[in-house]
Formats: C-alpha cells, sequence, structure tokens
C-alpha cells in the first residue's frame, strides 16, 4: 500500500512538510515510531494520525507524526 509520511504541526495537528512516500503492508499504528532517512537528513517522529483513502484505483495513507 502506498504510505506518505508528514510532519504534524505540534499544535492544531494539520499535515505539514512531506517526508517520503513508501510502499509497505506494515500495519502502522498511532504511537509507533520510525526513523525516516530522506532529502539528505534523518527525523524521528512518533506517529499521532493514520489516514487510510480506499478509491477504485486502490488504497493508500497518509501518516502524521510529530518529530522527535
Amino acid at each position: 500500500m502506498q504510505t506518505a509520511f508528514y510532519e504534524a504541526d505540534p499544535f492544531s495537528g494539520s499535515k505539514g512538510e512531506h517526508f517520503a512516500t513508501i510502499e509497505s503492508d506494515y500495519r502502522w499504528e498511532k504511537g509507533d515510531e520510525v526513523w525516516i532517512e530522506a532529502k539528505g537528513r534523518r527525523v524521528k517522529l512518533r506517529i499521532t494520525w493514520v489516514h487510510v483513502t480506499v478509491t477504485d484505483a486502490g488504497v493508500s495513507r497518509e501518516l502524521l507524526g510529530l518529530k522527535l
């Protein structure tokens, strides 16, 4: 499943900077922690929100996380 990682705004929780998009069948949950190495830097996120979208074309998800 296509999985996109975004930074969550610490106050409003809204979607911020896009870090990476990967293909993954892992079941991401709120509270999971992940290191992302992309764009020449390394960032640790704690997942705060998982949004799954189902369309005729398939399933995708967006993960929002706070920087740790």
